[in-house]
């Protein structure tokens, strides 16, 4: 199946990474992990080599579960499997979680975007956020959510390619949105998750993803919440930093 990077043998660890990114996010963590783990990396719908999303109209997080289901049957996934999954990838690996609580060995999350989960999500800052980046065109969209997660300046600082490129994806951007308001789980059905978890927070996060990842973590029964002298893009931007953390925690619980 296109957009599906599989290395290495032994208990499975699936990746999902963050909006406007890919796979290739995870791709050097899942090469160190290949000698104890199988690392199953995976690009979410409509990023990397994924094939787009076919029903627009009626995309939700379901869509991207189906097909990673999908994937794991192919490769004959039977058994616990970890997972990993930062930013929307985390809020699809939670949806995970949460549905299938059996079926997860361990969970790693690195500030997963589950806003569905704030109280009064209708006026909340980053509803607004969202319903305006839709308001957008294509290029004004990109330029504001890469700088709302990286700080002013970054989007204007990359190669003429790269924005294009951005610009491009955020239409799946847009989606993924929708995916994350789409979702009705409460804060309290995070209790049904039983096994150990890491919940990883960038320290220069925002204020609202920085809230929500604690909440998550005080509703999982075995979890691990812990600060990285980074922002939300941690894995992306500060990969010696989170990388190891993830790797010690998966090892310990193989």
């Amino acid at each position: 199946m296109e957009g599906v990077s599989v290395s290495g043998k032994g208990p499975v660890v699936v990746f999902l990474h963050s909006s406007l990114s890919s796979a290739k996010q995870w791709q050097r963590l899942a090469q160190s992990l290949s000698d104890c783990f199988c690392c199953i990396n995976i690009d979410l719908l409509g990023y990397g080599r994924a094939p787009q999303v076919t029903d627009e109209q009626n995309y939700s997080f379901a869509t991207e579960v189906a097909r990673i289901k999908q994937i794991l049957a192919m490769h004959e996934v039977t058994q616990p499997y970890h997972l990993v999954g930062h930013s929307c990838g985390g809020a699809i690996a939670l949806k995970m979680a949460v549905e299938s609580p059996e079926n997860i060995a361990s969970l790693t999350l690195y500030e997963p975007v589950a806003f569905h989960l704030l109280e009064q999500l209708d006026d909340h800052v980053v509803k607004i956020f969202a319903d305006e980046l839709e308001q957008l065109n294509l290029s004004s969209a990109a330029k504001r959510f890469i700088d709302y997660w990286n700080g002013d300046g970054f989007f204007d600082a990359l190669p003429e390619a790269t924005q294009q490129q951005m610009a491009i994806g955020m239409k799946k951007v847009n989606l993924d949105f929708h995916g994350i308001f789409g979702e009705t789980y409460l804060l309290s059905d995070l209790f049904a998750i039983a096994c150990p978890a890491l919940i990883l927070v960038g320290k220069g996060t925002s204020a609202q993803s920085k809230q929500l990842s604690e909440n998550i973590g005080q509703h999982i029964a075995s979890s691990e919440l812990v600060f990285v002298d980074a922002g939300h893009m941690g894995p992306i931007s500060h990969p010696q930093l989170v990388e190891p953390l993830i790797s010690d925690f998966l090892l310990k619980n193989i």
